[in-house]
Parts: structure tokens; C-alpha cells; sequence
């Protein structure tokens, strides 16, 4: 591969990444779908020797960067959404004790299945 390939392919990934990044905040799942696909194919095709990346270090943190910056984005989301379904998930009855005086929790579902949010 030549260099002008090498950076022609590098400048698409970072293209690619921004667009991944919009379509992640934008919740559009369809086209993010589209861009992890236009990303695999991207990398599935590019292999450059060490000596065809030579001159683009920058632009290569550059696409290190924006892919840990969407990763901590999807990261981030993917936490909220886990913590929001525990939430809901959780029992808002106290719990009390049974007849044998060993505490139990009723079981009447989570927030979401009692109505009291």
C-alpha cells in the first residue's frame, strides 16, 4: 500500500468514527449499524506495513482518541441504562419479619411492577 492509500483509508476511518459518534448521541441505531458495518469492512480490508504509516502518527492519535472518546460514550450509556433497570427492578417494600422472626422481603416486584416510582 502506498502512503497516499494508507491515509486515504485513515482519513475514512476517522470519518467513520465521527459519524459513529453522532449516530450513538443521536440514539439512531439504524445508522449506527450502518457505520460499525462500513467500519468492519474498512478494517477488514486494511493492512499496511509499519512503513507505510510513517508521517501519520497524528492523524493516528487522532482516531485513537475519537474511538476511546465513543467507546466511553457507548460505555457511559450502556452503564446508565444498567443502573436504571436495577433501579426499577428493586423492591421499594421494607422488609419485615416472618414468623420465625428471620426478616424476608415480600415479593411483589419491582418499582416498575407495583406503579410506585
Amino acid at each position: 500500500m502506498s502512503v497516499e492509500q494508507v491515509q486515504e483509508q485513515l482519513d475514512s476511518l476517522l470519518d467513520l468514527l465521527k459519524e459513529e459518534r453522532k449516530a450513538a448521541f443521536a440514539l439512531n441505531m439504524h445508522e449506527l449499524d450502518r457505520v460499525v458495518e462500513c467500519k468492519r469492512n474498512l478494517l477488514h480490508s486494511f493492512n499496511p506495513a509499519p512503513e507505510d504509516v510513517k508521517g501519520l502518527e497524528g492523524l493516528v492519535k487522532q482516531i485513537d482518541h475519537e474511538n476511546r472518546r465513543n467507546a466511553f460514550l457507548i460505555w457511559s450509556g450502556l452503564t446508565f441504562v444498567r443502573e436504571t433497570m436495577k433501579f426499577f427492578g428493586q423492591s421499594n417494600v421494607p422488609e419485615v419479619y416472618g414468623g420465625g422472626g428471620k426478616a424476608q422481603r415480600l415479593n411483589r416486584g419491582g418499582r416498575l411492577l407495583s406503579g410506585r416510582v
